[in-house]
């Protein structure tokens, strides 16, 4: 990908984590005023956001624009669930020289009266919880317990919690003594500064390489979270590096959407799979077969990929989610960089519950299916079902792309007919990919005459005829 669009490092990697910030959003003046807070104010502050939403970058930032004096100590919440651990955490981060030992109250106690006399040798102390959420009822009512402890600001243990709401933080509506702050969500504008910034950062001085209307429909398909941002806009540009014999690398995607009408047909049907890139694609069978199949254009479907990846990474979060409860934080799908919002329900399994449909039209070829009670996929390879049966010159339509399996059980198993559906196992970008196929069909043609006749849970998902070779060519190997 760097090669491909000129760029000197990932525009969504670490190094350019650590030497971009962007003021999108106002964020360079959000750092600001927590930094004026955190020295002035005699609240302690409270950053919400889902997650992805940027409140980790932002108090990064804070930490940037506070002078040397200031001692601080970063706590991840989902890990200082003990007391003792905490209290360790506090006096070893924060360079007290105190001993942990002795009870809970005597400890507090020693590291306010500590911290309360380095403040009159020119000291700052400050204390960020991440996922401040998810501490303990006890842990945070002793950490607030520091306001009683060193009433003074100026003296004592400043704070800055980060979280994704303030509904499971004590006193939180408590204007006295938190500063409260939701960050909001970028809008197509912020999207598109935000991208500017980070592609500068990696070398790409001529701006952002996508359309700026495309911009917006990603920031739409991310939420307007930049975390999610990223990985979607990385997604969406690993689409459009696929190589063929035919097409140049660093080759601006602008340029490549206006070339030669051949190479794009090869493009499209290769980004639309979904599939690895092949660096021996052959460019004439590539040619010949989608020009019968007449797909989408290239930005539908590179869209359509990064909406099937966000299904996927949201899927990964529920089932991370009930794992963990009463609070957690999903995990991002196998290659993107984690995300941590409530967990939700999966829209496409609510479309199914909400709207199932009559079974699709009768071109498909009735071959012997598992009983969808108990088993509702075949896998590549399998001795049953489609992929076991089928020719590999003739078609089906794949209609869903996702990274857990279990998003498309759920489907599958909503809809009125599922024993007509199957499951097939592949790779993509070497991780472990699931597929979710329809129908036998003699051609193109045929098969792109059933998607009307599909349920409607499929109507947004752009199903798209492929032969069964090339579903066979992408089965894991066994």
């Amino acid at each position: 990908m760097l090669d491909f669009y000129g760029l000197a490092q990932d525009p969504f990697g670490e190094q350019v984590d650590a030497t971009v910030f962007s003021n999108a959003g106002d964020r360079s003046e959000l750092a600001e005023q927590f930094k004026h807070l955190l020295t002035f104010s005699p609240q302690d502050c409270l950053l919400m956001a889902p997650a992805g939403g940027g409140k980790t970058a932002l108090a990064q930032q804070v930490l940037k624009r506070l002078d040397d004096e200031w001692r601080v100590a970063w706590v991840n919440a989902a890990e200082a669930t003990q007391l003792d651990d905490l209290v360790r955490e506090l006096i070893g981060q924060l360079g007290l020289g105190l001993k942990a030992d002795g009870d809970i109250a005597s400890a507090f106690r020693n590291i306010a009266d500590v911290i309360r006399q380095r403040t009159e040798d020119g000291e700052f102390f400050l204390l960020i919880v991440q996922h401040a959420d998810q501490l303990p009822l006890d842990v945070q009512q002793w950490l607030q317990s520091f306001r009683t402890l060193s009433p003074r600001p100026d003296s004592r243990l400043r704070q800055l919690w980060l979280a994704s709401s303030a509904t499971a933080i004590e006193q939180a509506d408590n204007d006295d003594q938190w500063y409260s702050l939701v960050l909001e969500p970028f809008n197509a504008s912020d999207a598109l500064t935000y991208l500017k910034d980070r592609f500068a950062g990696a070398g790409q001085l001529d701006g952002v390489p996508i359309e700026p209307r495309d911009v917006t429909r990603l920031n739409e398909l991310a939420g307007g979270l930049p975390g999610e941002l990223n990985q979607v806009v990385k997604d969406y540009l690993i689409a459009g590096t696929y190589k063929t014999t035919e097409r140049r690398q660093g080759f601006p995607l602008t340029h490549v959407l206006a070339g030669a009408a051949v190479v794009t047909v090869v493009v499209l049907a290769v980004l639309y799979s979904q599939q690895p890139a092949n660096e021996s694609v052959d460019i004439t069978s590539s040619q010949q077969t989608n020009t019968e199949t007449e797909e989408p254009t290239e930005v539908q479907q590179r869209l359509a990929e990064a909406a099937a990846r966000i299904e996927a990474r949201r899927q990964e979060g529920v089932a991370s989610a009930s794992e963990s409860e009463p609070v957690a934080e999903p995990e991002p799908a196998s290659d993107t960089s984690p995300t941590d919002p409530p967990s939700e329900t999966s829209q496409l399994a609510t479309q199914t519950t909400e709207n199932p449909a009559a079974t699709p039209g009768s071109t498909d070829v009735d071959t012997e299916q598992p009983d969808a009670s108990t088993e509702v996929e075949t896998d590549a390879g399998g001795d049953r079902g489609l992929m076991a049966t089928a020719a590999d010159s003739d078609y089906t339509l794949q209609l869903l792309g996702v990274r857990d399996r279990s998003a498309i059980e759920r489907v599958v198993l909503g809809l009125e007919n599922p024993d007509r559906f199957e499951i097939v196992s592949s790779t993509y970008q070497g991780e472990p990919w699931y597929v979710l196929i329809h129908g036998q069909y003699e051609d193109a043609a045929q098969a792109r005459a059933d998607i009307d006749r599909l349920p409607d849970v499929f109507s947004g998902q752009s199903p798209w005829p492929r032969t069964f070779s090339s579903l066979r060519a992408d089965a894991p190997e066994e």
